[in-house]
């Protein structure tokens, strides 16, 4: 189990993420230094906690982070580049604020 001063996760799951879409759960604790994000409940199906996905300018793109809250961290469970619906969204959102 990784983890750091807001973050935790799983490090097989984290080797996974990495492979998949090229980010490393230990450097996404940044992203929520406080910025801009948009936040919403997954209600897709029943994970068995609450979880949660939110949208973010990370290093100059926008990411789709998944998350449960876990342990007084947030719990990381997969990180991948935006979709262009989601950056939409979120771009909407910024220029409205």
């Amino acid at each position: 189990m990784g983890q750091n001063e807001k973050c935790s996760w799983d490090d097989g799951k984290c080797s996974l993420n990495i492979i998949n879409h090229g980010y490393d759960f230990a450097d996404i604790e940044e992203a929520f230094d406080g910025r801009f994000l948009i936040t919403r409940q997954d209600n897709r199906r029943d994970y068995g906690e609450l979880r949660y996905n939110s949208l973010v300018e990370f290093k100059g793109r926008v990411i789709n982070i998944t998350f449960t809250p876990r342990g007084g961290r947030i719990h990381l469970i997969s990180v991948r580049p935006a979709s262009r619906e989601e950056r939409t969204v979120y771009h909407d959102k910024v220029k409205s604020r």
